[in-house]
């Protein structure tokens, strides 16, 4: 989303054979330095209709907009989250207090007026148990995804794959695991972005 694009859809299916409810909800997305995911309330953005029922096979549009302008520096990120209710027999029937069964957070961000610039800069890195855990910091105005982590050490033909999800937000540090082989301490480390696409990093034993 952006200033030239203040609205967007998002469309919710039921695909169970029984009616089920919703509530959907969208915060405001930070995170800390320790990569911890932090959600508060925000009235910057707002999704309609905030609560439904669908029967089965039924669909949904669900309609996200702005209510501010964008920041003209820095990307804005949010979350929307569907949350599907418990039924009022499943309610009755428990005793946790608990009345939700489904919660899927959609990230929604909101581009700056500037020029978007994602980096990922690799500043430090330490190993625990044969694993080696990367320091990233995206110091750009935007958010990277990193979708896959690639390896190939020293003696290896053929790179190790690791799928991964992990966001970081304009600003922040990720701590990336990379699976590492007995003895290594060299190698190439290869990130998949979604923006930045393949970004490469040689490793030795002073990292």
């Amino acid at each position: 989303m952006s200033d030239q694009r203040s609205k967007t859809v998002v469309q919710i299916s039921n695909q169970q054979d029984t009616t089920a409810s919703y509530q959907v909800e969208v915060v405001a997305w930070s995170q800390t330095d320790t990569q911890r995911e932090v959600y508060s309330p925000t009235e910057e953005i707002v999704a309609v209709p905030p609560l439904f029922t669908l029967q089965p096979g039924q669909e949904q549009i669900v309609r996200i907009g702005m209510l501010t302008e964008a920041d003209p520096l820095v990307e804005r990120s949010y979350r929307m989250f569907v949350t599907e209710l418990a039924s009022p027999q499943e309610q009755e029937q428990q005793t946790s207090g608990v009345n939700m069964r489904l919660r899927l957070g959609i990230p929604v961000f909101v581009a700056p007026n500037a020029p978007p610039n994602a980096t990922l800069d690799h500043f430090d890195s330490e190993q625990v148990d044969g694993q080696l855990f990367m320091h990233l910091r995206n110091s750009g105005n935007t958010h990277v995804r990193i979708s896959e982590v690639q390896y190939l050490g020293q003696g290896m033909e053929e790179p190790r794959t690791e799928s991964a999800a992990i966001y970081i937000l304009s600003g922040q540090t990720a701590y990336v695991p990379v699976e590492l082989g007995d003895g290594d301490d060299k190698g190439k480390v290869t990130i998949v972005t979604d923006t930045l696409g393949s970004v490469e990093y040689e490793l030795s034993a002073a990292n």
